[in-house]
């Protein structure tokens, strides 16, 4: 007779990092999904090139320019809270779905006004703000349903995935608007192609989710009574209470505010203090966005070597330091290696923390605490690109530099303090009832 296997589940053997990626990339579903969000994110990278060239084709203003960014950006700030609110009662793979199809639907009218000669700047800033409400409920849909996708212990597989997706769709999709617009006869016209392109990339995307089977939430009953205000508050509240999730939340919003303006400053400096060819800076910047992809790539292997404490406190300290070397830089050289340091720790932290965050959030309020977590990391770069360029234009590039080092150096200092023991990412969440 054979024996019981008397082993509980806690004294199995961990999967080993080869056997989580052979099971991540089995994974049907994910990987639909993975694929889609690839195919999606060329497309956001397509616009990021050509909604500026557009808008200044059209209007021949930077601040009309200016204004349809802003449009783009702006529902970051103004739905990303009640976004999360309806993700957490929605069907998570329909709203994706919605999200990709309308945003399908106003892009496309991009190029058939063009053709027919009625495309204004008014038209470009309503198809602007309407891609970035889609970009808003998807995004939040995707990382909310990623727990549901896979399995726990290939959540930071599954992120360091979508970080080279990103990546890699950050170049691609950069080198394929260019290559459009470089064919056009002008660069308005190349920005139409890449339009067109784009609106095709999100009927792709939501056309692959129909072919997903697992479900992107956990059931659930909808309770009628409940009010959207307090649905908001329940997940502001757990955000709050849950100690290392709050500091995360102020420690990247701090960041971003610091780094949203240095891609600007590292323009201006190298093209007016340093005299660098612009197209050299281009080369530069799709040379790091290369290196960001293999960050990418190696981001799970070095969750596991690393403790979250360890991985956001040193990116932060070297963040300061790249900060100093480009304040300082004398050449290129110096300056392209600040870049690179800049970029590089990015996917890493990312996939730390937002493994993190997924794991320790109940399925009943991932739509909420990554809404308020986003609202405020991603709100405040806005704020800090308008600072930061008052900053260059009235003291140098150089000067907003040795500003982002100190602010840099300020949060690692600060977090050192706050960050002691007993606020670790093993300390279990507090019971919270789903109220529903």
């Amino acid at each position: 007779m054979a024996t019981e296997d008397t082993t509980s589940v806690a004294e199995q053997p961990a999967p080993t990092p080869e056997r989580r990626w052979r099971g991540l990339l089995a994974n049907r579903d994910f990987m639909i999904v993975w694929g889609g969000f690839t195919v999606s994110s060329v497309g956001t990278a397509l616009s990021n090139l050509a909604v500026p060239l557009l808008a200044l084709g059209l209007s021949g203003s930077p601040t009309m320019a200016g204004l349809v960014g802003a449009a783009r950006l702006a529902p970051y700030l103004l739905l990303n809270l009640l976004a999360g609110v309806f993700i957490d009662r929605w069907d998570r793979r329909r709203v994706m779905i919605v999200a990709d199809l309308g945003r399908f639907a106003a892009l496309a009218t991009i190029p058939v006004a063009y053709a027919f000669d009625s495309l204004t700047i008014g038209h470009l800033a309503a198809v602007a703000f309407l891609e970035g409400v889609g970009h808003v409920f998807s995004a939040v849909s995707h990382l909310s349903a990623l727990s549901k996708l896979v399995p726990e212990e290939q959540l930071a597989s599954a992120n360091a995935l979508n970080e080279v997706a990103d990546s890699a769709a950050g170049v691609g999709g950069s080198a394929l608007s260019g290559a459009l617009i470089g064919l056009a006869r002008n660069s308005t016209l190349g920005a139409v192609y890449s339009y067109a392109v784009d609106a095709v990339t999100y009927l792709l995307s939501g056309a692959s989710l129909l072919f997903v089977r697992k479900s992107f939430q956990e059931e659930r009953t909808t309770d009628g009574s409940r009010s959207v205000l307090a649905d908001l508050k329940e997940g502001m509240s757990f955000l709050w209470q849950q100690r290392l999730l709050r500091l995360l939340m102020v420690m990247v919003t701090l960041i971003n505010f610091f780094q949203a303006p240095l891609n600007l400053a590292t323009i201006v400096l190298a093209t007016e203090d340093l005299d660098i060819n612009a197209g050299l800076i281009g080369l530069i910047l799709a040379a790091v966005g290369l290196g960001t992809v293999a960050s990418a790539f190696a981001a799970s292997w070095l969750r596991e070597r690393i403790s979250l404490r360890s991985m956001a406190l040193g990116s932060v300290a070297l963040w300061a330091v790249a900060a100093a070397m480009m304040a300082a830089a004398p050449s290129i050289l110096l300056l392209t290696a600040g870049v690179l340091i800049t970029n590089l720790l990015w996917p890493i932290f990312a996939v730390s923390l937002v493994t993190y965050r997924l794991s320790a959030t109940p399925d009943h309020l991932q739509g909420r605490v990554n809404s308020a977590f986003r609202t405020m990391s991603f709100g405040v770069e806005p704020l800090g690109l308008a600072l930061g360029g008052a900053l260059i234009a009235s003291q140098g590039p150089r000067t907003l530099f040795w500003a982002a080092a100190a602010g840099l150096f300020a949060v690692l200092v600060g977090s050192l303090f706050t960050w002691r023991g007993g606020l670790t990412p093993e300390t279990p969440a507090p019971e919270v009832s789903e109220g529903r």
